[in-house]
């Protein structure tokens, strides 16, 4: 299996925890930290676990949670809207993995992909959050 998947989505993450960094405000900055070491904890916690899927992930189950934790203090405290669809998404791959501990037939593929699927529009929503912060700031 290719490794470009791999690739695009630290590309991703980088591209927008640095445009979030330089450019966005407090809640941007806080979403941004938050979102890279939830994704760096689960590729530590995805190492030195098993590689199967169909497995309880607990080390990515407790970062995810403890990351959907911190995000929707921050949603709850923001006048905006964008940190919800963040939390959201969070809280979904927290889902997967209690389904993986109650489902012994899933598909191990499925599960993986539907673990890290929701990261990419987390990061669409963080740049369109910062980009529009930023031109408010400019007014």
């Amino acid at each position: 299996m290719s490794n470009w998947p791999f690739w695009v989505f630290w590309t991703a993450v980088v591209l927008a925890l640095v445009y979030a960094l330089t450019q966005g405000a407090r809640e941007e900055r806080q979403v941004a930290i938050i979102l890279a070491l939830a994704y760096l904890a689960t590729s530590l916690f995805y190492k030195l676990g098993t590689p199967d899927w169909l497995k309880p992930q607990l080390g990515i189950m407790a970062s995810d949670s403890l990351a959907a934790v911190l995000l929707l203090i921050i949603a709850l405290r923001s006048k905006r809207l964008w940190p919800l669809p963040i939390v959201a998404f969070q809280i979904l791959p927290v889902l997967t993995q209690l389904a993986t501990a109650f489902g012994e037939n899933l598909v191990s593929y499925g599960l993986g992909v539907a673990q890290g699927a929701w990261s990419y529009l987390q990061l669409i929503i963080l740049v369109f959050a910062t980009t529009w912060s930023r031109k408010r700031r400019q007014n």
